[in-house]
């Protein structure tokens, strides 16, 4: 060993002792080689420096040579050399200081002109020697050349591994490997129907956000198997936010081994030093996609589906239905698109007022910087709202089977989670009674602890049991007879369900955006009317014209006695008001309908109020529920009534009409109805892109 390289002003100076292993796995297993490394200081006291003059660096542990970044005490000693303040840097091996050949020279020209000695356990280099530096220079290129043969053999073992579906570094909640190569379903079944809870419900809410909220308002808790436990020690914790979006994302729920959603760039930062980054990959660069690997918890079909709800979620997207419906007052937020220069329309708010404002079209814009145009909601809205019950009226009874089942459903599902619980926490007790019984009772502090863990599982237990009794008193069986006779009025009356107080406008956007894929909208000067052309769902187009502005018009109290005495015999006193409301028909002092002023008119001109019974002995009939019963499209059904086909009541023009049943049986209208039916151009046809409101999704 060369000592005769040492200067007694090298010994004044600082001696750095580095120690580093490249990964955490190396850092938690191979203990020797850090004790190795650290015994290192012992040579350089040996070399002559004083142990205060010494300093170990260990900081950087678990992380590469070949890069700079994230190595804090590297950067630390590289400090200490441009200020002359080091003396000597020391490694087990050089090759622990840098994997880069360019990082490892400019090392060595720093040392060589600050006369800064390196070190290994065989020798000591003076990078102003001409020899020393050619050593260095060589040990630095193989050095290089060494890490890149080693990760490309380890990157080609890994990807013929995973190329046939049998690499595997971490699991999925819902997911062991209890055999080698064997990637499987747990087999508890209650981890598996906690998973499917997940996906289940995910299919209902809007987005991950509210199926996050509604899952810790459950109580509910997601299953978990600690990395190198046993598969059989599942934990049961909340889940956070983060962890359900990946879980909708991630493929192996349907079946699908993947590899690549991920891939490391490495990267020149500013000062030329390599660093790396991990960027997600598009879907057709992913280098293995192997579908039927395994059982899933749901079809492909249903994971592209969530997919597309994910990226759907998103508020900058400029498509239409772009993200998830909130609880503003505006029904038409993210349809409305600009027919002058295609950008989407904006709501504001006022004073519980919504209007649609246009910010985009520079062309559009005058020389004081106006946006398009701007119209207020309240009028047109209330139109499209009379489109939608037209739409679903139809499909009411069948929701409203639906809902029954889907109660009962619900309701043994949210009961079988409990009991989940309450199986797990008596399997947690009875591990904790079984270690407190066979601790010898020599062991009082063992015992002790114990004692309390077996306490702490008995009260856990209970609290479980308590809130199975309070979910059963609380949630008895569903439908009650009480509550089936409650769906089946609902079936008949939509309007109800959608004015109901506990009908949230995020319900009532999701019914809208299943229905209507975009609204083009313009607003008319010369007419000064706000004109849509509604987009439906189906392929179909509806154009909806509403004036800019209206007149409040004081009703006539004849013609409002003639226009309640109609419209009572399909509607109560809510609708009334609502449609009265809607088509400016004002009170004699000028103001809006309530249902009460409806009531109080009616008991002051002697009309009688809406019976069920009344409407069925005489056969009154709105036109979706004629439509319904003679079997055609609501659009059929317009136009036979247009014609003057089949006779209707209309108290005034944009109100519901009123159909006798008897009329439906005149030869005239069977003859029509006969022919539609037999016409190969029916105004409805079957579009296999009809979306379905009410469909069945298994997950």
């Amino acid at each position: 060993m060369n000592k005769e390289s040492i200067r007694p002003w090298h010994l004044e100076r600082t001696a750095f002792v580095y120690v580093r292993q490249s990964s955490p796995t190396q850092v938690k297993r191979n203990t020797e080689s850090a004790t190795r490394q650290r015994r290192m200081q012992e040579h350089v006291i040996q070399l002559g420096w004083p142990a205060a003059q010494i300093r170990v660096l260990g900081n950087d542990t678990g992380n590469s040579g070949g890069t700079q970044h994230g190595r804090d005490d590297y950067q630390c000693m590289l400090d200490a050399v441009m200020k002359s303040e080091a003396g000597l840097i020391c490694a087990c091996e050089l090759s622990r200081l840098l994997r880069d050949n360019q990082d490892w020279n400019q090392l060595v020209r720093i040392c060589r002109h600050n006369g800064v000695l390196l070190a290994d356990e065989h020798r000591i280099y003076d990078a102003a020697n001409t020899q020393d530096r050619v050593l260095l220079g060589i040990q630095g290129a193989f050095t290089e050349y060494e890490l890149a043969m080693i990760t490309e053999r380890m990157q080609e073992s890994r990807t013929q591994k995973a190329a046939r579906g049998e690499l595997y570094e971490a699991f999925p909640p819902g997911y062991i490997c209890r055999h080698a190569l064997l990637f499987e379903k747990h087999p508890d079944s209650r981890v598996q129907r906690a998973i499917e809870h997940v996906f289940r419900e995910f299919g209902r809410v809007p987005s991950v956000m509210q199926l996050f909220r509604q899952l810790l308002g459950e109580g509910f808790q997601l299953p978990c198997v600690r990395h190198g436990k046993d598969w059989r020690d599942v934990e049961w914790k909340a889940p956070r936010y983060q962890q359900l979006v990946d879980m909708i994302r991630n493929p192996a729920y349907a079946g699908i081994y993947v590899r690549g959603r991920n891939k490391t760039f490495s990267t020149l930062d500013e000062n030329g030093h390599a660093q790396k980054k991990r960027r997600r990959m598009a879907r057709e660069h992913w280098s293995v996609f192997l579908e039927g690997h395994h059982e899933p918890y749901i079809s492909k079909e249903v994971w592209e589906h969530n997919l597309v709800k994910l990226a759907n979620n998103t508020h900058m997207s400029q498509s239409m239905n772009s993200h998830s419906p909130q609880n503003g007052n505006g029904l038409m937020v993210g349809l409305l698109r600009c027919r002058r220069c295609g950008h989407k329309l904006h709501a504001a708010y006022n004073k519980g007022r919504v209007s649609y404002v246009c910010r985009g079209g520079d062309t559009q814009r005058d020389a004081h910087g106006k946006s398009c145009f701007c119209f207020r909601a309240t009028r047109v809205e209330e139109r499209l709202i009379e489109l939608i019950f037209e739409a679903i009226s139809p499909a009411g009874i069948a929701a409203s089977k639906r809902a029954a089942e889907q109660l009962a459903v619900d309701r043994i599902q949210q009961r079988q989670l409990i009991l989940d619980r309450i199986d797990a926490s008596r399997e947690l007790e009875s591990r904790a009674s079984r270690e407190y019984k066979q601790t010898d009772e020599t062991y009082v502090t063992v015992r002790r602890k114990l004692a309390q863990e077996w306490e702490d599982s008995l009260l856990v237990l209970q609290k479980e049991k308590d809130e199975l009794t309070r979910f059963d008193i609380q949630c008895p069986q569903m439908p009650t007879p009480k509550q089936q006779k409650q769906l089946d009025l609902l079936a008949k009356d939509v309007r109800r369900i959608w004015n109901d107080p506990k009908a949230s406008m995020v319900l009532k956007k999701q019914i809208v955006r299943t229905l209507i894929e975009e609204i083009v909208v313009d607003l008319e000067k010369p007419q000064n009317e706000v004109v849509l052309m509604i987009h439906w769902a189906g392929g179909h187009h509806t154009i909806l014209r509403e004036p800019t502005h209206w007149k409040k018009q004081r009703g006539n109290s004849d013609d409002v006695k003639r226009v309640i005495g109609s419209l009572r015999k399909m509607m109560a006193d809510d609708a009334i008001a609502m449609t009265l409301n809607r088509t400016n028909v004002r009170t004699a002092s000028g103001t809006t309908w309530t249902a009460e002023a409806v009531a109080s008119f009616r008991t002051q001109h002697g009309i009688p109020e809406f019976a069920r019974e009344t409407k069925e002995k005489n056969g009154w009939m709105t036109q979706a529920e004629a439509a319904t019963w003679l079997d055609l499209s609501p659009m059929s059904m317009t136009r036979l009534v247009q014609a003057g086909i089949i006779p209707a009541e209309q108290p005034q023009k944009g109100m519901p009409t009123i159909i006798r049943q008897t009329d439906l049986s005149l030869k005239r209208v069977q003859c029509a109805v006969a022919e539609i039916k037999q016409s190969g151009n029916r105004p409805l046809s079957h579009d296999p892109n009809q979306l379905k409101l009410f469909e069945n999704h298994d997950f």
